[in-house]
């Protein structure tokens, strides 16, 4: 069977910044090293004394009972979070001095993510790479394919797959994958009506379809599926539920309080990650008083500090905004696969929630509201400037979120574990991640 080989426009020409990168990947994550490239990367480095050591003392064996190939060792970074094998002048001393054939899949791929599904090859990138988070951002659509060589990966042969789709006509919830998510990607793309509305239509149809379409399903109506999927993308349908979202004036302290809490957990766990600070400073900011932990700042104090915030930002500013939020999303749907978890709904509500800390952090940036303020009284000329620092502000976001919380799997299941065991896999739930 032929293959198609797809990938996001913006994606199809990624080059790594190297040197110029504002923010190495080569620093605070364990590095996975995958057998043949260990075997390979040993012989390579015990031709020289210097590099034997670095050898030695910096890649090892995993001792894991349950291991792969994939995660046969790891590359431990140094004592201040850098990758030993990164020079001064920010580049990889061994793909300098050996070329790309005996880095690691890890190291010669990221942030490249190849995925296949079905009778295609995908390509996609992780936004924890600033680049990618910048070229993903600024896309003039929030996701066109196009097709990609794979002469232009950094392997063309034997490339690390990283997930797949099984092939078998009994699994339903597999068998359905590639024409559910294109229908979630059509309505998280269509940027005719607000991002709310459709975040709402998202995680509507999701917990529609969790009923009847999830994980050991055994059986199908295609016909209930193609229904539920065409009243999503309805015109009337989008309509009815922002006239919806325009009426309800309640207040929900749900959200904020899941957020609080997770970010809490994020300052305390990992306090000298960039997010981490970045979090801290803003409740901090919400304290009227000595306060020890975000936790004992009023959940009341916090909530009317941020919905006071949301108030001063102008509606077309809200929707030049909500453009960085809906390619997250997009990337989000079109790399992550929701077939992972077990069923859309909980993939969606899961992405409502980070969705939400995202909008917490943003709008909480303290440069953002004279930014905005600046931007609505400036000239066309000094408005492209402007332009440039909220995109700035974005793309840092965005790239240290995913770093911090979207690439962290352990810290993604902590999360998913605590909303598990509170009930709030629930569609009762999810109106105030989606008014947040």
């Amino acid at each position: 069977m032929s293959l198609n080989y797809k990938t996001p426009d913006y994606f199809r020409d990624f080059q790594c910044l190297g040197s110029d990168c504002p923010d190495t990947c080569c620093q605070r994550w364990e590095v996975k090293l995958d057998r043949s490239h260990y075997h390979l990367l040993q012989e390579k480095m015990s031709q020289d004394r210097s590099e034997k050591e670095l050898f030695e003392n910096y890649i090892y064996v995993n001792e894991q009972p349950v291991t792969g190939d994939h995660d046969y060792a790891f590359i431990r970074m140094m004592d201040e979070g850098r990758c030993p094998m990164l020079s001064k002048e920010g580049l990889c001393s061994l793909h300098d001095r050996y070329g790309i054939e005996p880095l690691g899949d890890v190291c010669a791929f990221y942030p490249r993510v190849i995925s296949r599904c079905g009778p295609d090859m995908e390509l996609s990138g992780a936004l924890s790479c600033p680049e990618v988070a910048r070229l993903c951002l600024l896309s003039k659509q929030p996701l066109k394919t196009t097709r990609f060589n794979i002469s232009q990966l950094p392997r063309s042969k034997d490339y690390p797959i990283q997930r797949e789709l099984p092939q078998n006509p009994f699994d339903y919830y597999a068998d359905n994958f590639r024409l559910v998510r294109q229908k979630l990607l059509e309505l998280a793309a269509y940027e005719a009506v607000p991002l709310n509305v459709r975040l709402y239509a998202l995680v509507e149809l999701a917990q529609r379809m969790s009923i009847y379409y999830h994980r050991d399903c055994k059986a199908i109506d295609g016909q209930r599926l193609e229904r539920d999927l065409q009243q999503s993308l309805d015109r009337g349908n989008l309509k009815n539920i922002q006239n919806y979202l325009e009426q309800d004036n309640s207040v929900n302290l749900l959200a904020m309080l899941v957020v609080r809490a997770i970010l809490e957990i994020k300052i305390t766990q990992f306090p000298d990650e960039k997010l981490s600070r970045m979090a801290k400073n803003i409740f901090t900011d919400s304290a009227t008083g000595s306060a020890n932990s975000i936790l004992d700042v009023p959940i009341e104090d916090v909530q009317k500090a941020y919905d006071a915030l949301r108030q001063l930002v102008s509606p077309v500013m809200n929707e030049k905004i909500d453009r960085y939020f809906t390619r997250y999303l997009c990337n989000c749907l079109f790399r992550e696969w929701y077939f992972t978890m077990p069923d859309t709904f909980t993939y969606m509500q899961m992405l409502l929630i980070r969705m939400a800390m995202l909008r917490f952090l943003f709008y909480s940036e303290p440069r953002l509201i004279p930014l905005l303020k600046e931007y609505e009284q400036a000239d066309s000329k000094d408005q492209s400037h402007l332009q440039a620092e909220l995109d700035s502000l974005a793309i840092t976001l965005i790239y240290n979120f995913a770093r911090a919380v979207d690439q962290n799997l352990s810290f993604l299941q902590l999360v998913y574990t605590a909303i598990s065991e509170q009930d709030m896999f629930n569609f009762d739930y999810s109106l105030a991640f989606v008014k947040f």
